[in-house]
């Protein structure tokens, strides 16, 4: 029996998504400001300049509150969208990276059965696959360190016997699987740095920008 699919209900979920709805909100009510005033500002400085007949002065208010009519329902409606919009999508964003975090621990942890499985319509799938090949690399890794340690331990079991019958030739050849099967573990043990490299730390402060 499979383990349950990976599913998120909530929508809001990483305060990531309350900064991006932030940023976009206030891009739009920016735009929105200038807009207005491109809008009323040429109609307010008509009604002030003094220069117009009661008539026309009739006129520009009319337009001016037709357009406070039409345009702020509108805006307002916009803005809903806008907001709906932010969230749908910040949450395509916001909900892998939650989802990459809980990996990131169970993976400290020790847990490498974990899989970053996202829905259809999320963002960073290719970051998915990347991750999930690495956990596939580390288990395939792993996994030969504890046949090659198995190995290690059966040459050694094996040893016993021939040190009790006294057999020289036979305790060589033990000995002599032992370092086979301990070169193999050292060599699969071999594949991971634990130690930045030096070379390479040299190279990456090459290449950060200087203040």
């Amino acid at each position: 029996m499979g383990a349950p699919a990976f599913k998120r209900r909530r929508i809001l979920i990483e305060s990531l998504q309350y900064r991006l709805l932030a940023i976009h909100l206030i891009y739009f009510v920016t735009i929105l400001l200038i807009f207005a005033g491109a809008l009323f500002l040429p109609l307010i400085l008509q009604l002030q300049s003094g220069s117009l007949s009661v008539l026309e002065q009739g006129e520009v208010a009319g337009q001016f509150l037709a357009l406070h009519a039409r345009v702020w329902p509108a805006m307002l409606v916009v803005l809903v969208l806008l907001a709906l919009h932010s969230v749908l999508v910040s949450h395509r964003i916001a909900g892998p990276l939650y989802r990459f975090r809980s990996i990131f621990k169970a993976i400290a942890e020790g847990d490498l059965s974990v899989r970053a499985n996202l829905r259809k319509t999320d963002y960073l799938g290719k970051e998915s696959d990347s991750l999930n090949e690495m956990i596939a690399g580390l288990r395939t890794k792993l996994a030969g360190i504890q046949k090659h340690s198995e190995e290690v331990r059966a040459a050694i079991l094996a040893l016993k016997p021939s040190i009790e019958r006294g057999s020289v030739n036979e305790m060589h050849q033990r000995i002599t699987d032992i370092q086979v099967q301990t070169e193999r573990l050292e060599e699969s043990i071999g594949h991971f740095r634990l130690h930045p490299d030096q070379e390479r730390e040299e190279e990456d402060s090459v290449r950060l920008p200087r203040a």
